[in-house]
């Protein structure tokens, strides 16, 4: 078999997966890791883009990613800490170039499904894992049945549901997918999936995020208003949702009281913002006081508050940093996204998967507004692989690569050469954080928390204030 960048780029999609599963440096934290081997996947999808054609957007697409990476850039030079702005602004370039290569493998159709495999797989794997963990406390006769100590994979529980969000819908496509397929072990692999799903229920359900709720729940309620001949998916998470019920009374209250314990759960019945109007004002108050360029990009986690390094509330984040010409821009890349799927979806060739990308996004897009899903690597890593899923589906081919008698056409070589710079700019930029920043990461967190008496808050790294300027004491 002839290897081709094609199965290059899966190979490190497959590696970048597996940072849930594994913590490979016993120094730095889940988060730190995932940012760590974000920071690697994203240099080389830019650096597979400097040898690929540039692919064809259309003109308005090409127009707002030009004033949002404009704005953003011009933001960051004027910023107070340039140099932690542009990292922040090249994390961003290099999620639309993951997005824009993951399109242009995504055409071929074994891509497309390894990486929904790809996707699931780790969802499997997550789920594997509490079941083995939950097991652990009857093998060693330590009845301890803390939530917090039996998900995997992340430093927090809302981040795992920031995952969630992403992979339940897939799940139930997958579901419906090889439930109708004919071939052998359709009906089995089909039933492994519709398991993961009601266990990451159970999961969800022990860890009471509320902004899962609502993001599974706008979504699903779109699927019902905009396209509800898919009424499968939710039939099939409505199921999924009853046994995981079942499940997670069993594991959490059957069980433990019959053991004379008590499980340590965290409840979804909760009211209040739990503080986020205080991140909210204080987001509005930096777009208020610099409302065309922002502060910054990442410049909210460069004034100490007592709560959080980011507003969880992307249009207020994008707002106080970026300012409101580049969160327009976002806002409107993101409102044609969504209606172009829409448009796809209510045409008769649109496929349940279709309708499982769509409510990822959606889902995410909804969570977004009451979470950091912008913020930690994992989610929005996976966010833009699935966008580009997405953009492979619901595009018509087209041409990649500009003629001879094109290219010398000055205004056709505009796009190309703003296309590669872009491209060395990310890798420059994140290829320096890689090399002279992150060998030092661990020691000089803990100089600067020393130093400032702040605690864990996570942003780019755990230890999330900027301008990290801690060095650490010479032995």
């Amino acid at each position: 078999m002839k290897i081709t960048t094609h199965h290059f780029l899966l190979l490190v999609c497959v590696f970048f997966a597996s940072t849930v599963l594994y913590t490979w440096h016993y120094d730095i934290s889940w988060h730190d890791q995932q940012r760590l081997y974000q920071l690697i996947f994203l240099c080389t999808f830019a650096g597979a883009a400097c040898f690929l054609p540039p692919p064809s957007l259309p003109r308005h697409v090409f127009i707002l990613l030009c004033i949002l990476l404009g704005f953003g850039l011009i933001s960051a030079f004027l910023a107070d800490f340039p140099a932690w702005a542009l990292k922040e602004w090249a994390r961003y370039a290099g999620l639309i170039f993951l997005v824009l290569m993951i399109a242009y493998s995504a055409r071929q159709t074994w891509f497309f499904k390894a990486i929904l495999y790809l996707l699931a797989g780790a969802a499997f794997l997550n789920a594997f894992q509490f079941i083995v963990y939950y097991c652990m406390a009857f093998l060693t006769e330590i009845y301890m049945f803390d939530v917090d100590l039996l998900f995997y994979g992340f430093s927090n529980p809302r981040f795992l549901n920031q995952f969630q969000m992403l992979f339940m819908p897939v799940l139930a496509g997958l579901v419906v997918l090889h439930w109708n397929s004919n071939g052998r072990y359709q009906r089995l692999l089909s039933s492994l999936f519709f398991i993961t799903l009601l266990v990451h229920w159970c999961i969800a359900l022990s860890l009471g995020s509320r902004g899962l709720w609502l993001g599974l729940a706008a979504s699903h309620l779109a699927l019902l208003l905009f396209f509800p001949r898919f009424w499968r998916l939710l039939v099939i998470q409505v199921i999924a949702g009853i046994f995981g019920f079942l499940l997670y009374q069993l594991l959490f209250f059957v069980i433990p009281e019959w053991l004379g314990q008590e499980a340590l759960l965290r409840s979804s019945l909760r009211f209040g913002l739990s503080k986020r109007e205080v991140l909210w004002s204080i987001a509005w108050r930096m777009f208020l006081d610099s409302p065309w360029l922002g502060v910054g990009p990442m410049h909210f986690a460069a004034t100490l508050n007592p709560i959080a390094a980011h507003p969880h509330q992307v249009v207020l984040q994008w707002l106080a940093e970026w300012g409101l010409f580049a969160t327009l821009a976002a806002c409107l890349l993101a409102c044609l996204g969504l209606w172009h799927g829409l448009r796809i979806l209510r045409s008769p060739l649109a496929q349940p998967i279709d309708a499982a990308l769509w409510l990822s996004i959606g889902g995410a897009l909804a969570l977004a507004q009451v979470d950091g899903v912008f913020v930690m690597p994992y989610t929005e890593t996976w966010l833009a692989i699935i966008i580009g899923l997405a953009m492979a589906r619901w595009s018509a081919p087209t041409a990649q690569a500009t003629t001879p008698q094109q290219g010398r056409n000055f205004r056709k070589l505009i796009p190309l050469l703003s296309y590669k710079l872009l491209a060395l700019a990310v890798i420059l930029i994140l290829g320096n954080v890689l090399i002279n920043e992150v060998p030092t990461l661990p020691q000089d967190s803990k100089v600067h928390m020393e130093k400032h008496g702040t605690g864990y808050v996570p942003r780019f790294w755990l230890q999330g204030w900027i301008p990290m300027d801690g060095i650490a004491p010479e032995s």
